[in-house]
């Protein structure tokens, strides 16, 4: 004769149990390491603002490396998180172009210059066709949130270290 639970009281805590066991079967792959996806793109890269010595902000960021990845840049993009954003990176450093088309959200773009100092800081407003042109060369851009390049100058310096997710081995397409 059973002590404890009824036959149907078994069944339901059976049933519980072997639901939480898959919710964790299901879960763990994306706690172990799944991707964080900025507006549908990898996070590859960490890049701190660092002025005098002392971190300004820290922002995890896609990279776009190909021809065609800086070209969709955050284009749909509905919306950034803080703390994000997208980092393009060149073969060289020269005077970069932008512009806001199919672009949702108001932008900081920052010029970065190869030295790894920033160069020029620029709004980037949305749904705009006006060309947005760094004053001098630039190796790499992040465009951020405009909110949180307010914080950022001219003159800080920018370092890049990659995120725990894959990184790319092939260097930057020229144009």
């Amino acid at each position: 004769m059973p002590t404890g639970p009824s036959a149907a009281g078994d069944f339901l805590w059976m049933g519980r149990l072997g639901l939480a066991a898959a919710l964790v079967i299901l879960l763990l792959p994306a706690a172990a390491g799944a991707e964080t996806l900025i507006c549908g793109h990898p996070a590859r890269s960490r890049v701190t603002v660092h002025r005098d010595s002392r971190v300004i902000a820290a922002f995890t960021v896609a990279e776009a490396v190909s021809v065609a990845e800086r070209s969709r840049g955050l284009m749909h993009c509905p919306a950034l998180e803080a703390g994000t954003g997208m980092l393009f990176v060149y073969a060289d450093a020269r005077p970069r172009v932008f512009w806001m088309k199919d672009t949702q959200i108001e932008l900081g773009i920052v010029f970065i210059a190869a030295d790894g100092r920033i160069a020029d800081i620029k709004r980037g407003l949305p749904q705009r066709l006006t060309r947005i042109r760094s004053k001098g060369p630039a190796r790499f851009v992040l465009e951020i949130n405009y909110d949180e390049a307010r914080d950022l100058q001219v003159g800080d310096l920018v370092d890049r270290s990659a995120t725990g997710a894959a990184t790319r081995s092939s260097p930057p397409q020229k144009e």
